[in-house]
């Protein structure tokens, strides 16, 4: 088993040498704690020692924030160039091999052209819905090969779901209820097992796992179909774990018991936690995690000048939460 290094001590230490390939490992904890940061930073770590990375970023925060600002300074951080790119996830409709290929966005031109001449009303939707009928499949056109970083915005629960080969729609019942339907058995051949194979992508991240759910479905509409949901991502991220030799780095969001607040569990629970080998919550270096003793601190004379802790939420060599370790964030990332 190979470990990936992340460059930051706390994260490195806890998973026993770094991000742990064949596996999942977990990252959780409140918002606006560094989380994206951090995976961020572990991906250009993989792409500074030689490899690829491959981020699904389903919170549309990179383009907006985190790359403009990081993109330059991770290759400082690691002495090392390398390529960060935006890649665009578009479906393409299917064509004979003898014709030139058609964009998504011209075969709805192709059709509105159509139905505006024979004088047929409709509305945007309707367009979009006729393009996904004859466009099954994600077109990605990948950089160059070498060391890089790749991300890729998924906002939608059904695109990301579409992209591990599950091809599901999202209906409202009569009651006003979300709901979400499969159309037909998942495969394996899925776009993102050729986006891992073409790039040879050494870690592949989300950030987060928890904002497509969340946004799909309101308050607590249709539990089952994101338990199932969840579960089939994470089912098929382990298979190219296995097949490709890969680590997975998921980020969550996190949930606080109002009656015990020490209490907080990762969006998912035990879903995620059943696939997560390493599961490590990211909190203010302040905070207590003092439930049923006193943890122990990996680098305690560390903690005045540090911003940050992990902690060992899950690990399988340790009972929850008994280690745990400072980390300092500044303009260079995690330390």
């Amino acid at each position: 088993m190979e470990h990936l290094k992340t460059g930051c001590f706390a994260v490195d230490s806890l998973t026993d040498g770094g991000l742990a390939t064949g596996t999942v490992t977990q990252i959780f904890g409140e918002k606006a704690l560094g989380k994206s940061i951090v995976s961020f930073q572990a991906a250009c770590s993989v792409a500074a020692s030689g490899g690829s990375a491959v981020i699904l970023d389903t919170e549309q925060s990179y383009s907006g924030y985190l790359l403009p600002y990081w993109r330059e300074k991770m290759p400082k951080r690691f002495g090392k160039e390398f390529t960060v790119a935006e890649v665009t996830l578009e479906k393409a409709p299917k064509v004979s091999p003898k014709r030139k290929p058609v964009t998504r966005g011209q075969l709805i031109t192709a059709v509105d052209a159509a139905l505006s001449q024979l004088g047929v009303s409709y509305s945007d939707a309707h367009l979009g819905a006729a393009a996904d009928i004859f466009s099954p499949d994600f077109s990605v056109e990948l950089p160059s090969k070498g060391p890089s970083v790749l991300v890729f915005q998924v906002p939608e629960v059904t695109s990301l779901l579409h992209l591990h080969g599950i091809d599901a729609a999202t209906e409202v019942s009569s009651g006003g209820r979300v709901e979400l339907k499969m159309r037909q058995t998942p495969t394996y051949q899925s776009a993102l097992h050729h986006i891992i194979q073409e790039t040879r992508a050494k870690l592949l991240i989300y950030d987060s796992i928890s904002a497509p759910f969340k946004a799909a479905f309101p308050s607590t509409q249709d539990l089952p179909a994101r338990s199932s949901g969840l579960a089939m991502l994470l089912a098929h991220a382990q298979r190219l774990c296995v097949e490709f030799g890969i680590a997975v780095l998921v980020t969550s969001h996190v949930s606080i018991d109002p009656i015990n607040p020490w209490e907080r569990i990762p969006y998912g629970g035990v879903i995620i936690g059943h696939d997560a080998k390493f599961s490590l919550e990211l909190t203010r270096a302040a905070a207590s995690r003092n439930k049923d003793g006193n943890p122990s601190a990996l680098n305690p004379d560390d903690k005045k000048a540090c911003n940050k802790a992990f902690w060992a939420a899950r690990h399988p060599a340790l009972e929850e939460y008994t280690r745990f370790a400072y980390a300092k964030q500044d303009d260079e990332g995690f330390h």
